[in-house]
């Protein structure tokens, strides 16, 4: 097979300097963090000192973070949530989650303190963040290296904490505009085609 030649700016020239293609619109910070980072946000959550009375607006939550109105609902199977966490055990790389990493408190008063509307909102992750509280939660269990299938709380203490210590890197960015944060949602929700069964390289065992 022969290969046309390619240089990046061949021709460069003769177009239309006029056309201008799409800027940067979400300058997210990446970083390089464990799941130990999300299970302290879990366990802070769930133990009260972090819970979901702070985040009055908020009616669903994923390992602690607050969702937004506009997030769809949960859609992942169990065998999708499976699929995800074997993923997390073989140190494969699962992208980013996204939050608006920002917060501030209000009511300051006989009501109260909670957090300002979209404080530390999880912009994008749901799916695989809610599947890593339910298997923390032991609502199903993920197969080990033999085949058998393990709930969370079989596990021995050192593979917990080989468990916990795996990268899962968190996306953030800032912003009090809700029209951004939906933005943001939008661009990070709508940004890729799902592969299917027959595209998969090897046989499942």
């Amino acid at each position: 097979m022969s290969v046309q030649p390619f240089h990046r700016y061949a021709s460069d020239d003769e177009q239309d300097t006029g056309i201008r293609m799409p800027t940067v619109s979400l300058e997210a910070t990446v970083h390089n963090l464990t799941i130990s980072e999300l299970m302290g946000r879990l366990e802070r959550f769930s133990t009260g000192s972090e819970g979901p009375e702070m985040f009055p607006w908020a009616t669903r939550f994923a390992m602690g973070y607050p969702l937004p109105s506009w997030q769809r609902p949960l859609v992942w199977t169990e065998d999708q949530k499976v699929r995800f966490i074997h993923s997390l055990w073989s140190g494969v790389d699962v992208g980013t989650y996204m939050v608006n990493d920002v917060y501030e408190f209000v009511g300051l008063g006989e009501s109260g303190t909670c957090y300002r509307k979209f404080s530390e909102v999880l912009l994008d992750g749901q799916q695989r963040l809610t599947a890593l509280e339910d298997y923390l939660y032991n609502r199903f269990a993920v197969p080990d290296s033999q085949g058998v299938l393990r709930f969370w709380k079989d596990l021995p203490r050192i593979e917990r904490r080989r468990f916990s210590s795996q990268h899962f890197a968190k996306a953030a960015v800032g912003s009090w505009d809700e029209r951004f944060l939906r933005g943001a949602y939008d661009l990070r929700a709508f940004g890729g085609t799902p592969h299917t069964e027959a595209q998969r390289a090897l046989p499942e065992a």
